[in-house]
């Protein structure tokens, strides 16, 4: 391989290597925005038409504006909330990547804090004018149904394709 080749190689690694960082980036970033009160900062995380579907829901939330909403409340709530995301899975096609893992939400009670939610995630983004942003996440409780364990297996073979 010459030296032209190699160096076209290498900087298409670069650029994957970037894209994988910055996709980590923008979902390690939603826990810190939410937990910290950051509600404009975590809207702007996701696409102005994005979905968030959770069980904790009958209906996905839908749009910016409605994921900031649900920032602030959190913001507000009176005790202590923090929401950790476990290092996912990472895969970027072109445009598009998928962000596969657990999450855990504890909250506190007397004065301890309980882990009060862990659930698999399905996160997809999309990169819209160089920027990263959330396109939907799916997000369901670990408690021995189905469909929360197909979403981490999803995730997993994907990774592996």
């Amino acid at each position: 391989m010459d030296v032209e080749a190699r160096l076209e190689a290498l900087e298409r690694h670069v650029v994957e290597l970037q894209d994988q960082l910055d996709v980590l980036r923008v979902v390690a970033s939603y826990g810190p925005s939410v937990d910290g009160g950051a509600s404009v900062e975590a809207g702007l995380l996701w696409t102005e038409d994005c979905s968030y579907a959770s069980d904790n829901a009958a209906d996905p939330l839908r749009g910016r504006a409605t994921i900031e909403e649900l920032s602030e409340r959190v913001g507000q709530v009176p005790m202590g909330v923090a929401h950790f995301l476990n290092l996912p899975m990472v895969v970027v096609d072109g445009d598009r990547a998928t962000v596969t893992g657990h999450s855990n939400t504890y909250h506190q009670e007397e004065g301890k804090y309980v882990v009060a939610r862990v659930s698999s995630n399905r996160w997809e983004l999309e990169k819209i004018d160089g920027r990263w942003q959330i396109r939907s996440r799916v997000n369901r409780i670990l408690d021995g149904n189905q469909e929360a364990k197909e979403l981490l297996a999803r995730g997993v073979r994907e990774s592996f394709a």
